[in-house]
């Protein structure tokens, strides 16, 4: 998809590309071959994933199918789909073939915990298990790959292209996720049977396996509705941490746990100085006491920073 914007640098870093200019044409260039990618807008990209996807599930037997993505609990990855299908009014004719997202980060914790994995990126995550798979990886190997201890750089350029696949491609991204999973199916059943799975019966497998962490699309939309409500609170917010964004990066950060603490509760600007008004500091002190997610200084920094927004007698308080 081209950009609307130029790509900062660590999406260069991290997919390889830049935007280029030549004459009134803006154009992606390739940093590992320095060849012009064609590029297409976000509408013409989107019809060619929904065609493909229902060539793909047409040839299944229940003609359903479910967007596996690696990804921890932090990423909006699913969000970002169902954002741009719903632009173009496409999320209708996208519920037709996807029933659900699957999140296979959590799968891979669950099928290997033994092994104490706690945070493992995609990439170190396929080295450990091609590393299990060969009977090659030590203890050392695994909690390396697995604790990020270890820098890859095995396809950071042109002249190490040919060491492995660019894992900024979606292409390589999505052919490793496939992989990824088969391979954690594939190590459970060898516990109880020592045969190789028939392709078919692999296919099942999968998809059972996958089946308990999937999200049903029609809740992910919701959540989606959710998070965009959340977001309608935070920002009514701003005006009461607008001093801390101004100032450095420790204050930004409270600033963004505070209203991400206070949306979360159902608050906004408004609610709060309604309550304000009828019992003034009191009443916030009681009301935010069901915020759990602060520390004790924290909710009287908080507490403060509210009064003193809505009580014109005081002044207001200023970051150090």
């Amino acid at each position: 998809i081209m950009p609307y914007m130029n790509l900062n640098q660590a999406a260069r870093r991290r997919h390889q590309i830049r935007v280029i200019s030549i004459g009134f044409y803006r154009m992606l260039k390739s940093m590992q071959t320095y060849e012009i990618i064609k590029s297409k807008s976000e509408v013409a990209a989107l019809m060619d994933f929904l065609n493909w996807l229902e060539t793909l599930v047409a040839k299944q037997p229940n003609k359903e199918g479910i967007v596996m993505l690696y990804h921890d609990e932090r990423k909006f990855i699913p969000y970002m789909i169902l954002v741009a299908l719903k632009k173009y009014s496409l999320i209708d004719r996208f519920n037709r073939t996807v029933k659900a997202f699957a999140n296979t980060c959590p799968m891979a914790k669950a099928f290997l915990g033994k092994h104490g994995i706690k945070n493992c990126g995609l990439r170190k995550l396929s080295k450990l298990l091609a590393k299990s798979k060969d009977g090659n990886s030590t203890k050392e190997d695994e909690h390396e790959n697995v604790e990020g201890n270890a820098i890859i750089n095995d396809n950071s350029g042109p002249k190490n292209q040919k060491q492995g696949s660019f894992e900024g491609s979606a292409n390589v991204r999505a052919k490793m996720v496939y992989e990824m999973a088969l391979q954690l199916i594939e190590s459970e059943s060898s516990e109880s049977s020592e045969e190789a799975l028939e392709s078919s019966e692999a296919e099942v497998k999968l998809l059972n396996a996958v089946k308990p962490f999937s999200h049903l699309l029609n809740s992910t939309v919701l959540e989606l509705k959710d998070r965009n409500d959340s977001l309608g609170r935070q920002n009514s917010f701003r005006p009461i941490f607008l001093n801390y964004f101004r100032t450095t990066l420790h204050y930004r950060v409270r600033a963004v746990k505070y209203r991400i603490a206070l949306a979360e509760h159902g608050f906004t600007l408004k609610s709060l100085r309604a309550i304000w008004s009828d019992k003034r500091k009191a009443g916030l002190e009681l009301v935010l006491t069901a915020i759990d997610s602060l520390k004790t200084e924290e909710m009287a920094e908080l507490l403060n920073l509210l009064d003193s927004y809505y009580d014109p007698s005081k002044a207001t308080i200023m970051p150090k």
